[in-house]
């Protein structure tokens, strides 16, 4: 009895000591971002790292959570898919860029730490300079630490608002939206588009509870939107639909993509293809180019800025502007990271938004912000000329020096760069103007790359491989581009062409460069019909898209109607020269 009671005595002694130990040896946080300018709150992502760069996450950070197939939705059961999203929201967020992890706040916390000094940064999109400051944690002291975020761009201001295009986040009902929005509007994203993804037979993941305008939730000037990553194969590419009033699916006509777009367009909705115009999106692009159902191409994501599909739809006279999207979390990213901006004439709402880029006034960028004019003509625009004359080129880019070192500014012509320039008017600034002859139609971009810095490297053509694994003699060329190393991340910006059309001269679609476009396009086409042969269908059914045997045949007569009159649409551009 005296021996238990003796035992209970010491257990308790240790554990007043432990607790006390506890509280000399700890201390708290009081954690707060704010705008520099108007001292108030922000949201913002936040870095919080120790004297072993070991990351502190607080409790009441966001939670938040993508879905890339990691978790079935069972929307048979009624609450069962928020359920299960709930289950994966998490606080730390894991950054591939700096290769540390990191937290949502939208509010001031109070965060338990371990007695020390600590580094903290807080990050807001890529119009904020990165904000950093030390903080000495003290025994069972509060320590205040207030960290201003810096805009050194606003491109509000000028009429121009970002998005990301290419957003896996599920969103089973409308309880998600107020948290969603605050993320989104941490990483400065304008308009998230949030993309349900479809497979040959099913939804296959990041499920939206609405689609159209009842999708759209506004909050602080940030939208999101539900939209649409359907149809998508490994054959024909991953198409996007954006704006349409409901989910748009044809599962027995699943190859046949243009009854997907014809029904968007007349909703009002836009589409387009992810990854480039590589892979299985250059033979669906060689497929229903000549359709002219195609808004946008995505030519910026996994890191990776890829022109040349684009440049030669754009040598065929085709208008076609491009966009950028992070595929967050399908790729290893960040939501934002890739994105692109869209020049509004009015306030910011998702209808007007959706013309925007159906109108061709965007740019992409991961950092760096880029503008064109030509003969005061900006990006997206037409310029009409009564004949050949010089024009007036006027382009910069701006970035933050201390996130990326942008090494060239590049004029492009109709996919060929004619003219370069490196020198910085100051830091973070290269500026061109020139006077450029002009003898024919043709259309103008401005392009600019480098580096990022601070960053992880990277190899690209291994976070690409996947797009273009499919054997097609084309894809070598992708292959040969894309180097096979880690490299440093590459920086990079573009414009949407500027059009110039002169009069009696011959149009973009009647030149030489057209001509070598179609007959690139036609080569595609040769592939693709190669590939669709009947005793290859086999060896494309057995994919993660879940298309079956069956689905290919079915499909086949159809699509090699719609090959043959693509080819006759080609053929009648590559015989004109």
């Amino acid at each position: 009895m005296l021996r238990s009671r003796a035992s209970s005595i010491v257990v308790l002694f240790l554990s007043m000591w432990s607790f006390g130990a506890v509280r000399k040896t700890t201390g708290y946080l009081q954690l707060t971002v704010v705008d520099s300018r108007t001292g108030e709150i922000m949201a913002a992502r936040v870095e919080v790292l120790d004297q072993e760069r070991q990351t502190q996450v607080p409790p009441e950070a966001l939670r938040v959570a993508g879905d890339c197939g990691w978790f079935p939705i069972h929307r048979w059961i009624p609450g069962a898919a928020a359920w299960q999203m709930r289950r994966h929201l998490r606080p730390e967020v894991p950054n591939p860029y700096t290769g540390t992890t990191q937290f949502y706040l939208s509010r001031s916390v109070r965060m338990r730490l371990p007695v020390g000094r600590y580094v903290i940064r807080a990050f807001r999109g890529i119009e904020y300079t990165i904000a950093k400051r030390e903080a000495e944690v003290r025994g069972n002291v509060t320590t205040s630490l207030t960290i201003p975020v810096e805009r050194w761009i606003d491109m509000r201001s000028q009429g121009w608002y970002s998005a990301d295009d290419h957003l896996h986040i599920s969103r089973p009902d409308a309880t998600f939206d107020a948290t969603l929005a605050k993320w989104m509007e941490a990483e400065d994203i304008d308009v998230a588009n949030l993309l349900q993804i479809g497979a040959a037979h099913s939804v296959h993941f990041a499920a939206q509870y609405k689609f159209g305008k009842p999708s759209v939730y506004q909050l602080g000037g940030k939208i999101l939107a539900s939209g649409q990553e359907n149809p998508r194969t490994h054959v024909l590419g991953h198409s996007i639909t954006l704006g349409a009033s409901r989910w748009l699916d044809f599962p027995k006509n699943y190859l046949e993509y243009d009854r997907v777009w014809r029904e968007a367009r007349r909703e009002g909705g836009i589409s387009g293809f992810a990854h480039w115009g590589i892979g299985g999106t250059d033979d669906g692009l060689a497929v229903w180019i000549p359709e002219k159902l195609i808004d946008f191409l995505e030519v910026f994501g996994f890191g990776l800025a890829y022109y040349d599909s684009w440049y030669e739809l754009l040598n065929l006279g085709v208008r076609i502007p491009p966009t950028a999207g992070s595929d967050y979390p399908c790729s290893d990213s960040l939501p934002g990271r890739e994105r692109f901006y869209t020049r509004l004439a009015g306030p910011l709402n998702y209808g007007s938004w959706i013309n925007a880029v159906r109108r061709g006034q965007t740019f992409i960028t991961n950092g760096p912000i880029i503008d064109l004019h030509v003969n005061g003509a900006g990006i997206g625009d037409e310029l009409h000329l009564s004949g050949p004359g010089a024009l007036d080129v006027e382009g910069n880019v701006r970035f933050d020096p201390a996130r990326d070192d942008v090494k060239t500014l590049e004029l492009v012509r109709q996919g060929e760069v004619v003219y370069s320039i490196a020198t910085r008017v100051r830091p973070g600034e290269i500026r061109l103007h020139i006077t450029l002859p002009v003898r024919e139609s043709t259309w103008l971009a401005l392009r600019a790359s480098g580096e990022k810095l601070g960053e992880t490297s990277v190899n690209l053509a291994a976070d690409v491989q996947w797009a273009i694994s499919v054997d097609r003699p084309s894809n070598e060329e992708v292959r040969r581009r894309v180097p096979d190393r880690r490299v440093p991340r590459p920086s990079a910006a573009h414009t949407a062409a500027i059009f110039v059309t002169l009069a009696g001269t011959s149009s973009i679609a009647e030149q030489p460069k057209a001509a070598a476009a179609a007959r690139r396009w036609l080569r595609r086409l040769d592939e693709l019909e190669v590939l669709l042969a009947q005793n290859q269908l086999s060896k494309l059914a057995r994919r993660d898209d879940r298309l079956k045997l069956s689905d290919l045949q079915a499909a086949r007569t159809q699509l090699m109607k719609t090959i043959a009159k693509a080819r006759s649409a080609y053929e009648g551009i590559a015989q004109r020269q």
